[in-house]
């Protein structure tokens, strides 16, 4: 089996979870897009672990894969990885060398945009996402298989300096001393990752024809996808089930299963239009009981209702073949909870809202809740199955079934792995 688990929402849907819940010891894992400004976590009996760069399913697969499509900051790599390997000392991790390199030039530039936006900012995590991928696409950019060589960095540091000249005016970044300290810097990170890097598109094509189990895993959500998200508020890569190719090399015909991933309500982080937004006291509440706040930055998440027309959209996107619903556990805190519908009947485009380009006032139904389920009661659904599961809570997931047209197969009720069961 080929699975694919991207999310439908505005990222932070649960996919990490997901993607460790299906994948196995004998898994090949595959992330093949973005870079340290996605987070996973993953929540198991030996703690928490939050990752960035590697794969959510890192814990108990045997290989994992960061594809080209990746921008990849070599010291949180290395930090990764010397997290990872005593919990799972099998693992064997493969680097593309075609991954773009993310550097504290990037970050600078980074920084220096979002200022100049003033007014206009878009919340970029500043991580240096954005101008890699743009070096990227100018042919200027660093790549993995270019640390080897400290007379490459150095001489495309340069380059990218005097091409940035406005955006690095006043920094350190300008100064040839600086530069070449920071292209010292990262070819020392080459003695410590250069046995995992290879041209991973042979590793991955030989392991869909030898029948290897496979799970794919996208970073962000499709609403934050640079071609179809609500732009100019998104990540700077493609987030959709099509980028699995462009990202990785293996395409989307070889695979077998597409998981789309939301979460019971919708968060978001940044700035942008979100149509069920909730403010005051509300959000507060569902804030607190998801623990809404950003896996990378820390950052307060905004929070609202559940948004059926823009999961429809995504599903659609994506062409996904099921839904997976997380964070269920996290609306029993509410006495009736809300799902929208859909939007005023003169929008027949929801991204149209969230363009900018039209305003709408979302149009509700109003469900029960299931309350508060206690430590006992979600042990009891975990050993007994769906058919367990509150009433309420499959009334709340059979409407969004019917509503998106789409089956929902893994139920989220909990923080931790185990805390997941299949809906039959």
């Amino acid at each position: 089996m080929r699975s694919l688990v991207l999310g439908l929402q505005f990222g932070d849907e649960g996919k990490g979870k997901i993607t460790d819940f299906i994948s196995g010891k004998d898994s090949v894992l595959v992330r093949y897009n973005g870079g340290t400004n996605a987070g996973h976590t993953v929540v198991t009996g030996k703690g928490t672990f939050k990752f960035h760069l590697l794969p959510a399913g890192s814990l108990r697969s045997k290989t994992i894969v960061l594809g080209n499509g990746m921008v990849i900051d070599p010291e949180a790599l290395i930090s990764e990885i010397k997290t990872i390997l005593p919990e799972n000392p099998e693992l064997r991790i493969l680097v593309s060398s075609a991954a773009n390199v993310v550097t504290k030039l990037h970050k600078a530039i980074d920084k220096s945009q979002e200022e100049m936006r003033g007014a206009s900012k878009i919340g970029t995590t500043s991580h240096g996402i954005g101008p890699t991928y743009e070096e990227k696409y100018s042919r200027n950019g660093i790549r993995i298989e270019d640390l080897k060589d400290v007379n490459i960095v150095r001489k495309k540091l340069s380059l990218i300096s005097k091409m940035r000249e406005s955006e690095l005016r006043g920094t350190e970044y300008q100064s040839e001393e600086k530069l070449d300290e920071l292209a010292n810097e990262l070819a020392s990170s080459w003695p410590s990752i250069k046995n995992f890097v290879t041209r991973t598109e042979s590793f991955l094509f030989e392991s869909v024809r030898s029948g290897e189990e496979m799970v794919f895993e996208g970073g962000h959500g499709t609403l934050l996808d640079i071609d179809f998200g609500s732009y100019p508020y998104v990540t700077s890569s493609n987030t959709v089930s099509g980028a699995i190719h462009t990202g990785s090399g293996v395409s989307l015909r070889k695979i077998n299963r597409i998981i789309g991933v939301i979460k019971s309500y919708t968060s978001r982080v940044g700035e942008g239009p979100f149509p069920t937004e909730l403010k005051g006291q509300e959000a507060d509440k569902l804030r607190e009981a998801g623990s809404e706040y950003g896996t990378t930055t820390g950052r307060p998440r905004r929070v609202g209702w559940l948004d059926i027309p823009l999961i429809k959209y995504a599903s659609e996107l994506n062409d996904v073949d099921e839904l997976s619903i997380t964070k269920l556990d996290v609306l029993g805190a509410f006495k009736e909870i809300s799902i929208c519908k859909s939007y005023d009947h003169s929008i027949t485009n929801p991204m149209n809202v969230l363009l900018g380009f039209e305003k709408t006032v979302p149009e509700y139904i109003t469900m029960d809740s299931w309350g508060i389920l206690k430590e006992s009661e979600i042990q009891h659904i975990v050993e007994t199955g769906y058919k367990s599961v509150p009433q309420e809570m499959k009334d709340y997931i059979g409407t969004i079934e019917k509503m998106c047209n789409k089956p929902v197969k893994i139920i989220s009720i909990g923080k931790i792995r185990e805390s997941t069961i299949i809906k039959e």
